[in-house]
């Protein structure tokens, strides 16, 4: 007999959800940008060689083929919702909720965005004269924005509303005790998932190679390449890796690096406990996260994880193997903690 899993969303309840979210992250932006295809490819033959493909400040200052925004209306219109579709079916599984829903959102956003820049990119400079000015892009971009808006808000409505299931309590494999005066240390490390890790360093090498690229070949504000592939470097370096610390004093969670770091106090813990995880489920993805219902923590994979909730604030979670003996050795100091407490009142008000 299988043990049914807590933190699965009713069969019924995902079955109307991931149909719902299909039909507007996947069916249509295929729609959508099927029909400005045809738009766009019909009026591709009225265009000279080359257009516009890109405006700066002081208007259009990049221009290549009409085709190529057949191109970026197939990878933005279409690639990021495809994209979209596949992580979201594949990572959340079976635990559905509003983050699921927001992506369904999204994706029907961005290919109503890309429809309209494509389009109307092409729109304003149709019947130009070969030597006329190229108008400025700033109304398609605000009517670009609106349709993200819009078709995404639609989006949102279509799909039923879904609350996520909390993960559900594990058991510590080994007893914990701690008695009084004894001082045990928990520590353990808690790393992104290799492939994710790989593909971050991947593109990471890539912006540098560009930066370097543009800096060798003396390219216009080559700096901002450079300073992209330093802030996604820091980021990465701060995001990749956290030791996690549980002393008598509470708990501690600091990046490889040093920053960021999370340090709660054992006078300000309520409670802790060992959960399972489902970090796209429950908090929309990997990293420093912040949930629909009010937690925080520090995902980095499935599985489990450390609850803290704390007294003042929401529940803050640490992903990290061993988290059943981590946080039964937390709850033993925030008993012993509550327990000194309670004798001091006693003591102070005796006679």
């Amino acid at each position: 007999m299988t043990t049914p899993d807590p933190t699965r969303t009713p069969p019924a309840t995902l079955r109307r959800a991931r149909r719902a979210f299909v039909l507007v992250a996947l069916v249509l932006p295929v729609l959508i940008v099927a029909i400005s295809a045809l738009v766009l490819t019909a009026w591709l033959p009225s265009f000279p060689t080359d257009v516009a493909i890109h405006w700066g400040v002081d208007g259009a200052d990049g221009f290549g083929p009409a085709a190529t925004y057949l191109w970026v209306l197939l990878g933005v219109g279409l690639g990021i919702p495809v994209l979209l579709t596949v992580t979201t079916l594949v990572a959340v599984g079976a635990h559905w909720g509003a983050t699921a829903r927001l992506l369904g959102a999204t994706a029907a956003g961005m290919s109503a965005f890309a429809g309209v820049i494509c389009l109307g990119s092409l729109a304003i400079q149709r019947d130009l004269p070969p030597s006329g000015e190229v108008p400025g892009i700033a109304g398609v971009m605000a009517l670009a924005w609106a349709a993200l808006l819009g078709v995404g808000a639609m989006a949102w409505f279509v799909q039923p509303r879904v609350q996520s299931v909390p993960g559900a309590a594990l058991e510590p494999r080994h007893d914990v005790r701690v008695g009084d005066g004894e001082r045990v240390v928990w520590v353990g490390t808690t790393t992104m998932p290799t492939g994710a890790l790989v593909f971050l360093l991947l593109v990471l090498l890539g912006l540098v190679a560009l930066a370097v690229a543009m800096l060798l070949t003396g390219t216009p504000l080559a700096w901002v390449s450079g300073l992209v592939a330093l802030v996604v470097g820091f980021a990465l370096a701060a995001t990749a890796s956290f030791r996690v610390r549980v002393t008598p004093d509470g708990i501690d969670a600091r990046a490889v690096i040093g920053w960021p770091r999370k340090t709660i106090p054992v006078a300000e813990i309520a409670s802790a406990r060992a959960v399972r995880m489902s970090p796209f489920g429950e908090f929309g993805g990997w990293g420093w996260r912040l949930a629909p219902d009010g937690r925080s923590g520090i995902v980095m994979r499935q599985g489990s994880a450390i609850e803290v909730h704390r007294r003042d604030h929401g529940p803050f979670v640490i992903t990290i193997d061993g988290a059943e003996e981590a946080a039964a050795l937390l709850q033993a100091y925030v008993d012993r903690s509550a327990g000194s407490a309670a004798a001091g009142e006693t003591g102070r008000v005796a006679p």
